[in-house]
C-alpha cells in the first residue's frame, strides 16, 4: 500500500526517463521473501516486478498520463525464466523497460540482476483497459497525448506471440492434455 501513496504522490513530477528508457530499482532478499528452498518465493518475484512497472510508470510520467485519461493496464501474460537463485540477504537490481506494442498488447522486458549476471528474466504482456473494456495502445497514445511510435517488436517476443496464440488455440478447443 506503501508503494502506491509514494507512486501516487509522485505522479505529477516532471518524468525522469523516457518510455523505452530503462528504470532500475535496487533490492535485498529478505527473510519473510523465501521459501522452503532458501532462496526468493516465485511469488516474491511476481510482487518486485509490479511494484517495478509502477516505478517505471512513475518515472516515465504514464502513470499520470493514465490516471487523467482513466485507463489503466493489467497483465495478460507474464513468462519467467529463472536463471539463477537469489538467495538470503543478497542484492538485485530489477530493470524494467518497455519493449513496445502491437494492435492489442503493451510487452514489457524486465531482468533480475545481481552482480553483473543475470538471474531472473520475464516478458510481459499488458492489455489497457478503458469503462472496463480493453482498448488498443494506438487509442490510449490519442488520449493521453503520448504519442509515440513503437520500435519493432524483437523476434522472441514475436516467437513468444507464437506459442501465446498456439497455446490459447489449444485450450479454446478443449484438448486435454495427455496423461502420462
Amino acid at each position: 500500500m506503501f508503494e502506491l501513496i509514494s507512486a501516487a504522490m509522485r505522479r505529477k513530477r516532471p518524468p525522469t526517463h523516457g518510455l523505452f528508457d530503462t528504470v532500475s530499482m535496487d533490492f535485498r532478499v529478505g527473510l519473510l521473501d523465501l521459501d522452503l528452498n532458501l532462496h526468493l518465493n516465485n511469488a516474491k518475484y511476481l510482487k518486485f516486478m509490479d511494484r517495478c512497472r509502477l516505478e517505471h510508470s512513475v518515472c516515465t510520467g504514464l502513470l499520470n498520463e493514465m490516471i487523467q485519461a482513466r485507463c489503466n493496464a493489467v497483465v495478460a501474460n507474464t513468462e519467467v525464466a529463472y536463471v539463477r537463485e537469489l538467495r538470503p540477504y543478497q542484492q538485485f537490481s530489477v530493470l524494467t523497460r518497455v519493449l513496445g506494442w502491437d494492435e492489442k498488447y503493451v510487452y514489457y522486458e524486465q531482468r533480475f540482476e545481481s552482480q553483473g549476471k543475470l538471474h531472473t528474466h520475464a516478458l510481459l504482456r499488458l492489455v489497457n483497459m478503458y469503462g472496463g473494456k480493453s482498448i488498443s495502445p494506438q487509442a490510449v497514445q490519442e488520449m493521453t497525448g503520448i504519442n509515440q511510435t513503437s520500435p519493432a517488436l524483437p523476434e522472441f517476443v514475436e516467437q513468444w506471440k507464437t506459442l501465446l496464440q498456439t497455446k490459447r488455440r489449444h485450450t479454446e478447443q478443449g484438448l486435454d492434455i495427455p496423461a502420462e
